[in-house]
């Protein structure tokens, strides 16, 4: 008997209640344009204080992942422009925009400027399941007066060599634990711990001869199973998948 285990949502509000930017101004690179430090990781910052949006060199697929809180797994191909033209997008909205709010304008920019039209289905892809094991994780209660944050701090050895980096997360979501680190895990992470809300954790990425990146898969998961206390397992589950009908290379409106 087959049983569906969970249907991961991608972000999505109506397009009725879809905000859009107060204005934004959308400008192709020149060919050959590097990406920006951090892309292949899915660890670009788009959103800066004052109500600003700025995407410097992004792909238009990088974007659409980002505004629509999609792994590569989870949405069809695109033209052969669309991972590899590359853009510098500036945009404002009111200074006190949410997050989530800027990642919706974000879509509408994309579905008015670039003419994006999409399907929603289901579909089976590689996830990563985290569950609780015997003990409890260790994920602990945020400080009142603590913000969202996610740093990455080398810690040194003799004559000051690197020899790990500990991950620090404060105020931290098992959503935004997926949208971190799913991109390098090439899966998407699945909350089934029976825990909701927000944690303050940490861990440490000991890179060795055989894993040199810190960021190596299997650091990720041994560090989720062996220092948060968290049960690790892999399969394969249906997840939402956007499925790309059209979108067009030059922006509308420039």
């Amino acid at each position: 008997m087959t049983r569906t285990i969970l249907l991961l949502s991608f972000l999505v509000a109506s397009a009725a209640a879809k905000p859009s930017f107060e204005v934004a101004s959308i400008v192709a690179c020149k060919p050959g344009t590097p990406p920006p430090p951090g892309e292949h990781a899915g660890m670009v910052q788009f959103i800066f204080p004052g109500g600003r949006f700025q995407a410097h060199a992004t792909t238009i697929k990088y974007l659409l992942e980002w505004a629509y809180g999609l792994q590569p797994s989870q949405h069809s191909s695109g033209p052969a422009w669309f991972e590899g033209d590359r853009f510098d997008i500036d945009a404002k909205a009111a200074a006190s925009t949410s997050d989530l709010d800027m990642k919706y304008m974000a879509q509408s920019l994309l579905e008015e400027r670039f003419h994006l039209k999409y399907r929603r289905e289901s579909k089976e892809a590689p996830v990563l399941i985290l569950s609780a094991g015997k003990t409890a994780p260790k994920l602990y209660p945020p400080k009142p007066d603590e913000q969202t944050s996610m740093k990455m701090e080398p810690l040194t050895g003799e004559n000051q060599k690197i020899i790990s980096y500990r991950i620090v997360a404060t105020r931290f979501s098992f959503a935004q634990l997926n949208l971190t680190f799913a991109r390098v895990l090439d899966r998407v992470i699945v909350n089934q711990t029976g825990l909701q809300g927000d944690f303050d954790f940490s861990f440490d990425l000991s890179p060795d001869t055989d894993r040199p990146n810190p960021m190596d898969p299997d650091l990720l998961i041994a560090a989720l199973r062996d220092q948060l206390g968290l049960t690790v397992k892999s399969q394969k589950a249906p997840v939402d998948y956007l499925v790309i009908e059209n979108i067009d290379r030059t922006a509308a409106g420039n």
